[in-house]
């Protein structure tokens, strides 16, 4: 009888495989990726061609403000358009009277953008597909990385599942699976799904 003990809730979650590395396809040579983040940016680069890319994760205000030059009252109004916001200058009417007139744009940083799931089998800093990504009868099955896919593997093999030692949360990691991956009829075929997956670790 083989026998496993589950992880702590949120081991393999989007934020912190985002940290050693999430594998993701290439867009540009379909090859493997990996796609890492920190606290202000998130970069992909592929093991295969060394194409990179690099996002900045922080969100920023784009606004004009100034003195209506007709009424005279003070404004700021946001620039919301993505294409005016690399413009130094931009014309932007008073809400107050509907004058228009030039204005210098101001780019200030106001949060970072929050770590999104994984939806539709791709991640969320670039929208890559994953690289360890199948289907089993019409549902996806996927793994962030390798360490993610030989967990999955272990956890659906056993025969006995158990919760961590000294655990004291309400959840484990396999509350993050959806039910029929859990479901005693499908674990067979997705582990053998997922063993697959491996020649292309």
């Amino acid at each position: 009888m083989k026998r496993t003990i589950d992880k702590p809730y949120g081991t393999y979650s989007v934020y912190t495989a985002a940290s050693s590395g999430i594998f993701a396809k290439c867009p540009q040579c379909h090859g493997r990726g990996i796609v890492t983040s920190n606290i202000t940016t998130a970069c992909f680069k592929c093991t295969n061609c060394n194409h990179s890319i690099t996002k900045d994760r922080t969100l920023y205000r784009y606004d004009v403000h100034n003195q209506c030059q007709q009424c005279g009252q003070y404004y700021r109004v946001d620039i919301t358009e993505q294409r005016k916001q690399h413009f130094p200058m931009v014309y932007a009417a008073c809400p107050h009277c509907g004058f228009l007139m030039p204005g210098y744009i101001h780019k200030t940083a106001k949060a970072l953008y929050s770590i999104g799931e994984i939806k539709n089998g791709c991640e969320p800093f670039f929208g890559y597909e994953l690289w360890f990504l199948s289907t089993f009868r019409g549902k996806p099955i996927w793994a962030l990385n390798r360490e993610h896919l030989a967990y999955l593997i272990d956890y659906l093999s056993a025969d006995l599942r158990e919760n961590p030692v000294n655990f004291y949360q309400m959840k484990t990691q396999a509350d993050h699976l959806p039910a029929f991956m859990k479901s005693a009829k499908n674990r067979k075929g997705i582990v053998k799904q997922l063993r697959r997956m491996l020649d292309f670790a």
